[in-house]
C-alpha cells in the first residue's frame, strides 16, 4: 500500500464505488465497501504488485 498515513482509493468489485484506503492494511485484511457494505479482501497482483479488493465471501 502507499505510505501510511496517505489516503489510497480501490475499486469494490461489486458497486463500482472508491473504497479509501489508510495505507497500512496488510495482504488478506478484510474490508467493507462503506457503501454496499460487501466484505471484501486485499489482495496484490503478482505480475504489475498493484492492489485490488476481491469478494470476500
Amino acid at each position: 500500500m502507499p505510505q501510511k498515513g496517505s489516503c489510497n482509493y480501490l475499486t469494490c468489485p461489486m458497486c463500482d464505488v472508491e473504497v479509501p484506503m489508510a495505507g497500512d492494511e496488510k495482504v488478506g485484511e478484510s474490508v467493507y465497501c462503506p457503501y454496499c457494505q460487501t466484505p471484501l479482501a486485499l489482495r496484490k497482483e503478482k505480475e504489475t504488485e498493484e492492489f485490488f479488493l476481491e469478494e470476500d465471501f
